[in-house]
């Protein structure tokens, strides 16, 4: 009994907790977990990226990969960000294909933090963290294939007050321009919030 009143609760749909004016209704309770796809060439958001989550449109709820909120939040290669007109653009494409199934959608922000390299970041990035201690390990580049990780600048309040600022922009730009429902902050694995 247990499993069958379980298979019909995943089904059923669902009101997440109502969050600003509007109520999100999913149609079940499936969620699909964010999952890094290293697609997005120049950190855009893609056609690849649009038929991928349109194709997954019918989980109840769909968490993108992580996306960084800045320049400085990009660490591995192809990640998207949502910090551009042109990534907001991008991401747009998405969430109406998303949207056009019956999906909801929400962007992942995630800021890197030390999990990063330069070389997987554009020209005058930084890369930063609380303190300046190198991962120890190494991190994929697509120029020079695994790498040492570089030791991070040590983030200054002015840093953090910038970084706080750059996550509020990018969640305000996914919301109101790209089409999202929602945003889920990437807090864990290591990244700028759990370092």
């Amino acid at each position: 009994n247990f499993i069958i009143m379980s298979k019909r609760l995943l089904f059923e749909s669902f009101k997440l907790p109502k969050v600003g004016k509007d109520q999100i209704t999913l149609a079940n309770r499936v969620v699909m977990a964010p999952m890094t796809r290293s697609r997005a060439i120049d950190n855009l958001p893609n056609d690849m990226i649009k038929t991928y989550y349109a194709q997954r449109a019918t989980a109840g709820l769909i968490i993108t990969e992580g996306t960084a909120p800045s320049k400085n939040g990009l660490g591995y290669a192809r990640i998207p960000g949502c910090y551009t007109t042109q990534q907001v653009e991008g991401w747009r494409k998405v969430t109406d294909a998303v949207h056009s199934k019956g999906g909801k959608i929400f962007l992942q922000i995630m800021h890197c933090g030390r999990s990063s390299h330069h070389l997987n970041m554009p020209n005058g990035a930084v890369i930063l963290a609380p303190s300046a201690v190198p991962i120890k390990g190494q991190m994929y580049t697509d120029q020079k294939q695994m790498q040492d990780f570089p030791v991070p600048k040590a983030m200054t309040s002015e840093d953090i007050t910038t970084a706080i600022a750059e996550y509020a922009d990018s969640a305000a730009l996914a919301v109101e321009s790209g089409g999202f429902d929602g945003v889920e902050i990437h807090g864990a694995n290591g990244y700028l919030i759990d370092q």
